[in-house]
């Protein structure tokens, strides 16, 4: 399975707006080209960004959904509107190397990056701990790599009904000996770099 992730940063003052446009939007292509795009904010992180994401089981279905969005005219015309509220920054296609559950009202998103000389021994550790994770915390935990972009960075993903139940996963996980023995080896496959935040689900 693939992942299509575009941020979408609002203009200053303009996220109200930006957020009830995307929202309208997302919803008709959907309709119309019989998608399943989710549509999220962030919360903890940078306060004017959305993000519009996709899930695809083969590239293959993500060029037909471009094409087909790029033959309707209303549909790039109406996109065209959102200019005077927002703007997209960046685009990204990630493979779900380990898939997580499915969608729910929250997200944590954790990136880090791996060595470059360990990069095969580490998707060893990466699947090893994501396994770990999912038995303490009773989340499945889910791996994206990038397609594009930096090729080096690795993504955990994992689902939540509630920001509380975000923190709760975290506290277990920091409790079990298990999982920080396993976490404290990350120095020998990653840089030391690990940015997590909340996405709460709109879409």
């Amino acid at each position: 399975m693939y992942v299509s992730a575009r941020k979408i940063t609002a203009a200053n003052g303009r996220m109200e707006d930006a957020t009830a446009f995307a929202t309208m939007l997302t919803q008709r292509i959907n309709e119309k080209l019989g998608s399943d795009l989710g549509l999220a904010v962030e919360v903890g992180g940078d306060p004017n960004v959305l993000w519009l994401n996709g899930r695809w089981d083969s590239l293959g279905d993500f060029q037909k959904f471009n094409e087909g969005f790029y033959a309707d005219p209303q549909l790039v015309a109406a996109a065209a509107i959102t200019d005077s509220v927002a703007s997209v920054t960046s685009d990204q296609i990630n493979r779900m190397h380990r898939a997580p559950g499915d969608r729910n009202a929250y997200a944590v998103v954790s990136r880090g990056r791996i060595q470059m000389e360990n990069f095969i021994s580490a998707m060893a550790f990466m699947e090893e701990l994501a396994e770990l994770a999912t038995s303490v915390g009773g989340v499945e935990t889910g791996i994206a790599l990038p397609v594009t972009g930096d090729r080096y960075e690795a993504i955990f993903v994992q689902f939540a009904a509630s920001m509380q139940e975000l923190q709760d996963l975290d506290e277990k996980l920091f409790a079990s000996e298990d999982y920080l023995a396993m976490f404290a080896k990350a120095s020998q496959y990653m840089e030391s770099r690990f940015d997590s935040v909340f996405a709460q689900r709109i879409i």
